[in-house]
C-alpha cells in the first residue's frame, strides 16, 4: 500500500513535499518523495491530496473511566476538594457506564488522530469485558492502598495472568501507584520489581498540586489533613519533596512515566534527570487548576524527557492532543514542531518504543494520521498546520489497519 500526501512530517527526518509512504503489512518499508517511490505494478494508492501525513499522535496520559465526568467538577476550589468530589462521582458510576465512558473516549481520540495511548485503569475488574481496544493501548492498572493495604502476591498473580491472556492486544501493560500521598513505598516497589521482571512500564502522579507540594515538604496544609483523617501515616512528610521521598527510597527509573511534576525544589531536577524517567506534562489540566507555571524549559535543560497528555475528562473538556499542544504554545516559548515532537517522538521515547513509534521511517510501525490542511499555512509552518487542525483526521491507521472515524451519535 503506498500513501501520498501533499507534505509527509516524518518527525524524525526533515518534511517532505509530495511525499509517499509505503505500507506492507504493519510496517513502514519506505518513505520519500512520491518521484522516489512510484508505485509498484498491482499496488494499491492512497492519495490523500492537500493532507499532511504524520506518525498517529501519542497520549501519555489518560483516565478514560473519567470519559463522562466533563463538565461534573467546577475548577477553583482546591486540589483535596477536587479529590473529594472526584471520589464521590466515581461512586455513583455502574460498571456499564465505566465501560461505555471507555468506548466513548477512544471513539474521541480516534477523531483527534490519535493512535496510541497511555491509559490509567481504576477499575482492572472491567478489563476481562472489554472488547479488542481500537487504538494501541498501554493499560496502567492503578494501585491504592492508603486505606487497605493490598496483597502484593494476589495484585502481581491477577495483573500477570490478565496480561498473559491478551497478547493480541496491541500497546502494552504496567503498573501506576496512584501518588505518593495515596500509594505506599511497598507499591512503588511492587511497581518496579514487575517492571523489571516482566518489562513492563510503571507510570505514576507527582507533585501535581501545591497542596501536595505542602504534605510532603511542610508537613501541612489541606491534603495532608485529609490524608491523615483517612488513617495515613504522615511521618514520611516534611523531610524534602515528594520526588525526593520516592527517589531516596529507589522506586523510580527509566522506565517510568511521572505524570505532572508541576512543584519542584531546586534539587529535584537533578534528582529527576539522573532516574532517566520521562514526564509528561498535561497543559490544559494544568489551566484548570490554575497551576503555577510549569517548569518546562528547567525539566528540558536538565536532560529531561517531556511528553504531552490530556489526563482525564474531569479536568479537561476535549481528548485532543493539538489542543494540548495548543495549550502549551499559550504558556512557553516553543515552536510548533516541539510539541509535535513531544506528542510522537518523545511519547514514544517514554514508552519504550523509540523508533517503533512517533516517527514515520522503514521499520518503524504504520501508525499513521492524515490532516487536511491549509496550503497557504503549510507554505510558512508544515508543523503548524499539524497543530491549529480542528477537523476530524482524512487518515488513521493503527498497525496498518485503517481506523474508521465514529459516527456522530458513536
Amino acid at each position: 500500500m503506498l500513501y501520498l500526501a501533499d507534505v509527509v512530517l516524518p518527525m524524525s527526518s526533515p518534511p517532505l513535499t509530495r511525499g509517499a509512504v509505503r505500507v506492507e503489512g504493519s510496517e513502514i518499508v519506505a518513505v520519500g518523495s512520491a518521484a522516489e517511490w512510484p508505485p509498484q505494478p498491482g499496488e494499491e494508492v492512497v492519495d490523500l491530496g492537500a493532507s499532511t501525513l504524520l506518525p498517529g499522535l501519542i497520549n501519555a496520559h489518560c483516565h478514560l473511566d473519567y470519559t463522562r465526568f466533563r463538565g461534573a467538577i467546577a475548577s477553583g476550589h482546591g486540589f483535596t476538594e477536587w479529590i473529594k468530589n472526584i471520589n464521590a462521582l466515581r461512586r455513583s458510576f455502574t460498571p456499564r457506564e465505566y465501560m461505555e465512558a471507555i468506548a466513548e473516549g477512544f471513539r474521541m481520540l480516534i477523531q483527534s488522530g490519535v493512535t496510541t495511548v497511555a491509559n490509567i485503569e481504576a477499575l482492572p475488574e472491567l478489563l476481562p469485558h472489554l472488547p479488542v481496544p481500537p487504538l494501541r493501548t498501554w493499560w496502567f492498572l492503578e494501585l491504592i492502598d492508603v486505606r487497605t493495604r493490598l496483597n502484593e502476591d494476589e495484585t502481581l498473580r491477577g495483573a500477570l495472568s490478565f496480561f498473559d491472556k491478551h497478547h493480541e492486544w496491541l500497546g502494552g501493560f504496567g503498573l501506576s501507584p496512584h501518588a505518593p500521598y495515596t500509594a505506599s513505598i511497598d507499591l512503588y516497589r511492587l511497581a518496579r520489581s514487575c517492571g523489571e521482571k516482566y518489562g513492563m512500564l510503571c507510570t505514576t502522579h507527582i507533585a501535581e498540586s501545591v497542596e501536595e507540594h505542602e504534605m510532603f515538604s511542610h508537613a501541612r496544609g489541606p491534603l495532608y489533613d485529609f490524608m491523615a483523617s483517612l488513617g495515613r501515616d504522615n511521618s514520611d512528610c516534611g523531610q524534602g519533596s515528594a520526588l525526593s521521598h520516592l527517589v531516596e527510597h529507589g522506586v523510580i527509573n527509566t522506565s517510568c512515566l511521572i505524570v505532572h511534576l508541576n512543584y519542584l525544589q531546586d534539587y529535584d531536577y537533578e534528582l529527576v534527570a539522573t532516574t532517566g524517567a520521562s514526564v509528561v506534562h498535561c497543559p490544559k489540566c494544568h489551566t484548570y487548576f490554575g497551576h503555577a507555571p510549569f517548569p518546562l524549559r528547567a525539566l528540558q535543560q536538565s536532560g529531561v524527557n517531556i511528553c504531552l497528555g490530556t489526563d482525564s475528562l474531569a479536568s479537561n473538556n476535549l481528548l485532543d492532543m493539538r489542543s494540548e499542544m495548543r495549550e502549551a504554545l499559550r504558556f512557553h516559548d516553543l515552536s510548533c514542531r516541539e510539541v509535535l515532537e513531544m506528542a510522537t517522538l518523545n511519547a514514544a521515547r517514554a514508552l519504550g518504543q523509540a523508533g517503533k513509534l512517533g516517527q514515520i521511517s522503514p521499520g518503524s510501525q504504520a501508525d499513521l494520521v492524515a490532516f487536511r490542511h491549509d496550503p497557504n499555512e503549510v507554505e510558512t509552518d508544515p508543523y503548524r498546520g499539524v497543530v491549529n487542525s480542528r477537523g476530524e483526521p482524512a487518515l488513521l491507521l493503527v498497525n496498518g489497519r485503517r481506523v474508521e472515524m465514529p459516527s456522530a451519535t458513536g
